[in-house]
C-alpha cells in the first residue's frame, strides 16, 4: 500500500501534468480558432472554383487536357494528410483505418503514398509501403502558394504517366467535436469526384450552413446553368484554368486537415486536464483518509502512553 508520501509525490506530479495540458489546451484553441477561420472563409471561394472547374471538364470535354484523360488503372498514388505531431485523439488513427481499408481493397494494383505529415510518413514507412513524396512542417496557416509545390507535384506525376489515378485520404471540418474522414479521387478530375467535393464543401451547421439552403441540388446549381465561349482556345484556357483550380483543391483539403487537427487537440487535451484533476481529487480522498489514519493512530498511542504512566 502507498504511503501518504508517495501519496503527496503523485499528486503532485499528476498536477504538473495536468498544467502541460491545460496550457496544450489553450493553444490548440487559439490555433483552432484561427485555423477554423482560415478554412471557413475559403470555403465559399472553393465551392465557386471547384463548380468552375468542373463545368469546365463538361463541357469542353475530357480530351484537350491530360489531367482529364482516364487510363486503365495500372498504378495508383494515395495521398494521406495528417498530423505532424501527435496528442490529437483517435484523429491520425482513423485517418490510417480508412487509408489501410482502401490499399487492402486495390492490394491487386500497385499503390505508392504521398504522405502530408510526419504521422502519415512514419506509420506507412513502418508499415512497408512505397513512400513516393513526404511533405511535412507546412504550418497551421498556410497559403495557396505554400501547397503550390505539392499541386505541382502530383500534376507532373500524372502528366507523366507515373499514376494512373491519383487519390486523397484526410479530414473534412464539420464541428469542434467532430471531423469526418473523407476518400476524394484528385486525378483524373472527373465530373462525379467535382459534384462530391462541391456538395461536402459546405458545413451542415455553423458559419456558412446557411450556404446550402440557397442550392437545391447540385445539378441545379451554375455547375450546369452557365456556357463558356473559350478564347483563344480550349486547350489554351484549360491549359491556364486546371492547374491553379487543382491548386485550390489541395490547398482547401490541407486547410480543412489542420482545422480538423486542432480541434481534435484541444478536445484531447481539454480530456486529459479533466482527467488529471479528477484523479487528483481521488487521490487527494485516499491522502486525507491515510493521513486521518494516522492521527488517530498517534493520539490512540499517546492515550494509551498515559493510561499506563496512571497505572
Amino acid at each position: 500500500m502507498l504511503s501518504s508520501r508517495d501519496i503527496k509525490r503523485k499528486i503532485k506530479s499528476v498536477g504538473n501534468t495536468k498544467q502541460i495540458t491545460k496550457a496544450m489546451e489553450m493553444v490548440s484553441a487559439a490555433k483552432m480558432r484561427r485555423s477554423q477561420q482560415v478554412a471557413l472563409q475559403s470555403r465559399p471561394y472553393c465551392e465557386s472554383a471547384l463548380e468552375l472547374l468542373g463545368n469546365l471538364s463538361w463541357r469542353a470535354g475530357y480530351k484537350h487536357h491530360p489531367l482529364l484523360v482516364t487510363r486503365p488503372i495500372k498504378k495508383e498514388a494515395l495521398i494521406i494528410i495528417t498530423s505532424d505531431k501527435g496528442l490529437c485523439g483517435g484523429l491520425n488513427s482513423n485517418i490510417f483505418k480508412k487509408s489501410l481499408r482502401y490499399l487492402e481493397e486495390n492490394s491487386d494494383k500497385e499503390v505508392d503514398i504521398i504522405a502530408i505529415g510526419k504521422k502519415a510518413r512514419d506509420y506507412l514507412a513502418w508499415r512497408g509501403y512505397n513512400i513516393r513524396a513526404e511533405f511535412t512542417k507546412i504550418g497551421d496557416l498556410v497559403k495557396v502558394e505554400d501547397t503550390a509545390h505539392i499541386a505541382t507535384l502530383i500534376m507532373d506525376l500524372y502528366r507523366e504517366k507515373e499514376y494512373d489515378l491519383i487519390a486523397a485520404v484526410y479530414t473534412n471540418f464539420i464541428s469542434t467535436l467532430k471531423q469526418e474522414v473523407v476518400l476524394r479521387q484528385v486525378l483524373p478530375i472527373s465530373i462525379e469526384g467535382i459534384k462530391e467535393i462541391v456538395s461536402g464543401i459546405i458545413p451542415k451547421q455553423g458559419r456558412y450552413a446557411e450556404l446550402k439552403d440557397n442550392k437545391k441540388t447540385i445539378e441545379e446549381t451554375s455547375f450546369w446553368n452557365y456556357e463558356y465561349k473559350f478564347e483563344p482556345s480550349v486547350k489554351e484556357v484549360l491549359n491556364e484554368l486546371l492547374p491553379g483550380l487543382l491548386k485550390i483543391q489541395i490547398y482547401h483539403m490541407i486547410l480543412e486537415a489542420n482545422a480538423s487537427e486542432h480541434s481534435a487537440r484541444m478536445v484531447a487535451m481539454k480530456n486529459a486536464s479533466e482527467n488529471a484533476e479528477k484523479l487528483i481529487n481521488e487521490l487527494a480522498i485516499i491522502y486525507n483518509k491515510l493521513r486521518q489514519s494516522a492521527i488517530t493512530k498517534e493520539i490512540s498511542e499517546i492515550t494509551a502512553g498515559r493510561e499506563a504512566l496512571n497505572v
